[in-house]
């Protein structure tokens, strides 16, 4: 496929730089191995978002995007039904639109048709089974475009530096590193003369941490960002928020353990990836972190 051009034009109605709008509701690493095709999308289109405005506030914020849409406030829903006057306004401001969600049926691409907007393009929102390339070509492969760059995000960080952050959650407990590892990876790092901080959120719900532990506990993906981009190192399983630290070029150490590295691992010089069957020792993450 060209990675100059998708296979074929964005929209039709008429001359001009076209008006894509990007439907994404996925979870935030997702999202992050979809925007180097939205990148790559913005160079050739306005592009607006739809979806979680948290997590589009990343790509806002990094410019590949003129605006992002709340999809409950845009009653996205409704199209799953009697598309509500709202989203029928919304769709028909644009001159094209990629959904990333499964549609087997082609309901939800003949409910956008039924609203005035002809171009839609529907992709579930994961590789399909077999896919055994990395995550990020599948996006792009999708919208007809080559293998692009790493997604990099432009944040200022906190004031204060930061030395280690340790992300001891994700999305699915299976995808977790236990806990008592984290620890004592923590513990070693301490001997080292390190300073650790833990960040939590709503996936480390009913985690326990010494009573000590400095906490990193941001409202908005926004202000996480800011303080990972202040960290020396960061340390996290496979998760968004591995995925953001990345982003943000923090000196990564993403621990794999059942998922697939090849397809879900971020990727960049920065980032070093610590694998084990069922899971890696402490001190092969430890090593990674320290002489990587």
């Amino acid at each position: 496929m060209s990675a100059d051009r998708p296979q074929t034009p964005w929209g039709d109605k008429g001359p001009g730089r076209p008006r894509v709008l990007v439907v994404h509701t996925g979870g935030i690493g997702d999202f992050l191995l979809c925007c180097p095709s939205i990148e790559r999308l913005a160079r050739e289109a306005a592009i607006e978002l739809l979806g979680q405005p948290g997590r589009l506030a990343l790509a806002l914020g990094a410019g590949l995007a003129e605006r992002v849409h709340d999809m409950d406030a845009a009653g996205f829903d409704s199209l799953f039904a009697v598309p509500s006057e709202t989203i029928r306004a919304l769709l028909s401001r644009f001159d094209a639109a990629v959904v990333w969600m499964r549609d087997d049926d082609g309901a939800l691409k003949r409910a956008i048709h039924s609203c005035g907007l002809h171009d839609v393009r529907a992709f579930p929102g994961l590789p399909p089974e077999g896919w055994n390339r990395h995550a990020s070509e599948y996006y792009l492969h999708c919208l007809g475009y080559e293998t692009s760059a790493p997604f990099r995000l432009s944040v200022a960080p906190v004031d204060t530096p930061l030395d280690v952050i340790i992300h001891p959650g994700s999305g699915g407990n299976a995808k977790n590193w236990p806990l008592e590892r984290f620890l004592r990876l923590a513990e070693a790092l301490r001997a080292r003369g390190r300073a650790v901080r833990w960040c939590v959120g709503p996936a480390e719900e009913g985690v326990t941490l010494p009573a000590d532990a400095k906490i990193v506990c941001e409202p908005s993906l926004t202000a996480l960002a800011r303080c990972l981009a202040a960290a020396r190192d960061y340390v996290g399983n496979d998760s968004g928020v591995t995925h953001l630290a990345a982003a943000c070029g923090t000196r990564t150490t993403a621990v794999f353990g059942p998922t697939d590295a090849r397809i879900w691992a971020p990727r960049g010089a920065h980032v070093r990836v610590v694998r084990g069957i069922p899971w890696p020792g402490v001190d092969d993450v430890l090593s990674a972190l320290l002489h990587g």
